[in-house]
C-alpha cells in the first residue's frame, strides 16, 4: 500500500527488539520504523528521529495502559507481596512491559533484586502466557495484549495498571528529505480512511494512523527521568 500511494520501494527488516530497531535507524540502516513509546523517547533525545504517524487500535483508541498481572490463585493482591517472587517482563526498553510497571513498583518499594528471578520474554503476549501458565508469579505487560490470545482470563488478576499512555509512533530518519518524509506520511494517514482499511489491518492490534506531537510522549519522559533520578539516589 505504501509502495502504492508513494511510488517508493520498500524492503521490509526485521527486528526482534525495540534496541535494535533504535540502532538500526541511528546508524541508517532503516529509514523508517515502529517504536514502543520509551523507545521512541530514547531514539529522540539521543539522536534524533522525525515523527510520521502515531498508532491506533480498533475503535480509534489512541492511548493503551501497562498492567502487572498474577494469577487469581497465586496467594498475592497487593506489589507488595511480590517480593520474593518471579517477575516477567518484555523488553527493557518496552514502556509497558518495563518502564511504567517498574515505576510502579519503585513506588510500591520493590527493586528488581526483590524478584526471586526475573525474566524479560521480548513480547506482551509471553509476558501474559508466562502468568498464565504458571512459569512466572506475575508479569507486565500492555492492556493489547489481551486482544492477541485466547486464554481463560477469568484466571488472571490485575494487581496495577498505568495512566493512560499514547500508542507507539512510526519515525523517520531526521536526515529524510521533507518531500519522502511527507509523501510517506500522507499516505499512512491515508491508509486509515481506505476502503480496504479492514483488510489492509487485517490481524493487527494496529488499526490506523494519526498525526502526533512529540510532546504526546512527555508524560514517557517523566517517568524515565523519575526512575533515572531514583536510581541514582538509591545507589
Amino acid at each position: 500500500m505504501l509502495e502504492k500511494e508513494t511510488r517508493i520501494n520498500f524492503q521490509w527488516i526485521g527486528s526482534k527488539t525495540y534496541s535494535d530497531v533504535i540502532e538500526k535507524l541511528k546508524t541508517r540502516q532503516a529509514d523508517i520504523g515502529y517504536l514502543g513509546p520509551f523507545a521512541y523517547v530514547e531514539a529522540q533525545d539521543n539522536f534524533g528521529v522525525r515523527l510520521i504517524c502515531r498508532t491506533m487500535s480498533k475503535n480509534s483508541i489512541e492511548f493503551y495502559h501497562s498492567i502487572i498481572i498474577t494469577r487469581k490463585d497465586s496467594g498475592s493482591n497487593t506489589l507488595e507481596d511480590l517480593k520474593g517472587k518471579s517477575f516477567a517482563f518484555t523488553d527493557p526498553k518496552s514502556t509497558s512491559g518495563f518502564l511504567f510497571p517498574m515505576a510502579g513498583l519503585m513506588k510500591a518499594g520493590i527493586q528488581l533484586e526483590d524478584f526471586s528471578q526475573t525474566q524479560y520474554l521480548k513480547r506482551h503476549v509471553n509476558s501474559l502466557l508466562a502468568v498464565y501458565n504458571g512459569h512466572s508469579h506475575a508479569g507486565a505487560t500492555s492492556y493489547t495484549a489481551i486482544d492477541k490470545i485466547n486464554i481463560n482470563y477469568n484466571d488472571i488478576k490485575i494487581l496495577w495498571e498505568s495512566d493512560a499512555i499514547y500508542r507507539g509512533p512510526w519515525v523517520a530518519q531526521k536526515d529524510m528529505p521533507d518531500k519522502q518524509f511527507f509523501k510517506i506520511q500522507k499516505a499512512m494517514l491515508k491508509m486509515t480512511q481506505h476502503k480496504d482499511a479492514e483488510k489492509i489491518f487485517n490481524g493487527l492490534t494496529t488499526k490506523g494512523f494519526v498525526r502526533g506531537l512529540d510532546s504526546d510522549y512527555n508524560n514517557v519522559r517523566d517517568v524515565a527521568k523519575r526512575m533515572k533520578l531514583k536510581s541514582k539516589q538509591d545507589s
